[in-house]
């Protein structure tokens, strides 16, 4: 009986493994055995980039005050902790 389950199980994987990986992944994959349905959607990449303005000149970036798009882990990570820029809010465009 425990050689049944565990071969149900390593079965059941297999086969999600092998459907999963052999569709390219920006598609939806319907996958169904016996009377189980599963619906696997990929989800698109998002820019993550913030919009800010420097506070002092920074070299192949930009000049002070300059309004730039930039990615989000160069203004975390660099940008923003030697502290040579900042997000743009409504209140610093006016």
């Amino acid at each position: 009986m425990a050689s049944t389950a565990a071969s149900l199980s390593w079965n059941s994987s297999s086969w999600l493994h092998n459907r999963t990986l052999t569709k390219p992944m920006n598609e939806t994959i319907i996958a169904s055995d016996r009377g189980l349905a599963m619906v696997v959607t990929a989800q698109k990449k998002v820019k993550k980039t913030r919009k800010i303005i420097l506070k002092e000149d920074v070299v192949d970036l930009g000049k002070k005050g300059q309004l730039l798009d930039v990615k989000a882990g160069f203004y975390r990570n660099f940008l923003h902790p030697t502290g040579k820029a900042q997000i743009v809010t409504p209140l610093l465009l006016k």
